[in-house]
């Protein structure tokens, strides 16, 4: 008899390893939100700031520029992960994707909603070294998300408008053929070639009254 292998023990999960690796994870993602929320407005502010620099019509160009772009590219990477024939790794990559080109927005929209101190601080420096740019931003923000949807639609119209065009036209082609392949003349078959020697249709008939001299039957 052949010894078989010793099968190995199925390894326990350590939960309690788990556990503290989840709390660790969690209290690094509070103390990061905490002091990127001070950090990032800040910073951003004094960014667009000396983009601007004091002017309320360069604020308003660049206010509609990050709000227009971002959105817009933002929303076609979302809808395209929304595809059902995308992949779930392909659909996580492209949520991350679209995050990551939503920044700018986001930091705006952190800066106008944020209750802290660094979004307070963050909204001075905006109303005075970029005025505007939050007003053109919300504006432009919006119109990019309904161009990113009409333009999406309309794709999406226009593909199915031509797939029905062209099942229209091999349906049309189907039919055409049909009919060329209906009206060619049949093959003649021995039937006809019998009755083309049959008596009754041929010559060797008697002939018609209307035949015989002055059109009158023979007398018996």
């Amino acid at each position: 008899m052949t010894e078989q292998a010793p099968v190995p023990a199925r390894k326990k999960g350590n939960w309690g390893a788990k556990i503290i690796l989840i709390l660790v994870a969690l209290v690094f993602a509070v103390i990061s939100y905490f002091a990127l929320a001070a950090f990032l407005p800040r910073w951003w502010s004094q960014t667009i700031g000396q983009q601007v620099n004091g002017s309320i019509s360069a604020g308003i160009l660049a206010g509609m520029f990050y709000g227009f772009v971002f959105t817009f590219a933002a929303t076609l990477v979302a809808l395209i992960g929304l595809n059902r024939k995308v992949g779930w790794p392909f659909k996580i990559a492209l949520v991350v994707l679209g995050v990551a080109i939503s920044t700018p927005n986001l930091l705006t929209l952190s800066i106008a909603l944020g209750s802290g101190g660094g979004a307070h601080a963050g909204e001075r420096v905006l109303d005075v070294d970029a005025p505007g740019f939050r007003t053109a931003s919300l504006v432009a923000a919006i119109a990019g998300f309904v161009a990113a949807v009409v333009l999406v639609v309309f794709i999406q119209l226009w593909r199915s408008r031509g797939r029905k065009m062209k099942t229209l036209r091999q349906a049309e082609k189907d039919r055409l053929q049909a009919e060329k392949e209906s009206g060619r003349p049949e093959a003649v078959g021995p039937a006809s070639g019998a009755a083309g020697t049959d008596p009754a249709n041929t010559g060797g008939s008697a002939p018609s009254a209307a035949d015989r001299p002055n059109g009158k039957p023979d007398r018996q």
